[in-house]
């Protein structure tokens, strides 16, 4: 009765450590894929060529009062050109 008692502590005990190592390294595994994973960045159109830009990255132009995002210097030129006319 008591050899019963302790296989079953015995296996309870390597299924427990087991299940601890598999968890670990599954959560190591998918923390990588987490790293990897594109941040979502804020996209503004360009009224000049009617490209989409990360803001962080755009060019910001105001013009009328209004806030605008261009991709580059030239769109912005380009665009600020237009609206004198």
């Amino acid at each position: 009765m008591i050899r019963n008692v302790l296989t079953l502590i015995f296996i309870l005990v390597i299924y427990y450590a087991l299940r601890t190592v598999f968890r670990s390294a599954r959560e190591a595994y998918h923390a990588g894929e987490k790293r990897n994973q594109l941040r979502g960045e804020e996209m503004v159109l360009d009224p000049e060529c009617q490209t989409y830009v990360v803001k962080a990255r755009s060019t910001a132009l105001r013009i009328g009062g209004k806030l605008l995002y261009f991709c580059s210097e030239t769109c912005a030129k380009r665009y600020e050109e237009k609206s004198r006319n």
